[in-house]
Order: C-alpha cells, then sequence, then structure tokens
C-alpha cells in the first residue's frame, strides 16, 4: 500500500469517526427527550452511529493500524429491574460516551493526518490511540443498543 492510500484511510477514519460522534449525540439527545415515546428515531441514528464505528475501525486497519493491545472495555449495566426511565437515561449516557469517544478518535486521526509526512512513529502512536478509543466507542454502543432491546422488551 502506498504512502497516500494510507494517508486517505486515517482521512476516512476520521471522518466515520465524526460522524459516528453525530449520530451518537443524537440518539442521546434523542433519548433524553423522548422519554415514555416511541424510540424508533433514536435506534436508527444507534444503528448508524455503529455502521460508522464499523467504518472507522475497517479504515484503521486498512491505514494499518492492526493492534491496540488493550481489551475494549465494558461498560456499567443498569439492574435488572430498573425502570423505563432510568433504561432510557443509561442509553442516553451511553450513546453520549461513545459520541465524546469518537471525537477523541477523530481528532488523533486528524493529528496522524497532519504528521504523515514528518513522523511515522507519532503516526502510528495517534492512529493505535484512535483505535483504542473506537473499541471503547464501540462498547459503549453495544451496550446502549443492549439496553434499547431491554426497553422494547418491557415495552411490548
Amino acid at each position: 500500500m502506498n504512502k497516500h492510500s494510507k494517508k486517505a484511510h486515517l482521512e476516512a477514519a476520521a471522518s466515520h469517526h465524526e460522524q459516528a460522534a453525530r449520530y451518537h449525540h443524537g440518539a442521546s439527545r434523542h433519548f433524553e427527550t423522548a422519554q415514555g415515546q416511541d424510540h424508533a428515531h433514536a435506534a436508527h441514528q444507534a444503528m448508524m452511529a455503529h455502521g460508522h464505528t464499523l467504518q472507522a475501525i475497517d479504515e484503521a486497519h486498512e491505514a494499518g493500524a492492526h493492534s491496540t493491545g488493550a481489551p475494549p472495555t465494558t461498560p456499567a449495566s443498569t439492574a435488572p429491574g430498573a425502570s423505563n426511565a432510568s433504561i432510557v437515561s443509561a442509553a442516553a449516557k451511553q450513546h453520549a460516551t461513545a459520541a465524546e469517544l469518537h471525537l477523541q478518535a477523530a481528532q488523533h486521526m486528524r493529528h496522524a493526518v497532519k504528521l504523515f509526512d514528518q513522523d511515522r512513529g507519532a503516526v502510528a502512536h495517534d492512529a493505535q490511540l484512535a483505535l483504542t478509543l473506537a473499541l471503547r466507542a464501540l462498547s459503549h454502543g453495544n451496550e446502549a443498543a443492549r439496553l434499547f432491546v431491554r426497553l422494547a422488551a418491557v415495552d411490548a
């Protein structure tokens, strides 16, 4: 793979992180404002965020950032008998956390692109940090999805 295509993959990863952050922010806001209402729009935004997360991780892998050395963290869960309001609140928080992690990952990817021609070691370091953050964001997104399924089961 040539230098230009690696740099393009880093730029694409940063863009996907930014898009995932926007969708997670939207899902978080919708969960917060739609207490007791239809959460289909939030679920759609969450799915879009998830897709962009996976795209960002794929782009990072294509650029050569293959291993983080750190497993993704598992976010705290809500209690089994939690109320709908607490489940919705927890889902909103998970999306907000995922969005913040994606913004941080995008910043690292943008920094890697900026340094691409000067310092390959710094590029690799920033790409690895971004990938670690992406995996953490993915974990929070997965927890939000799990909470949504619990909410849908309660509402059914």
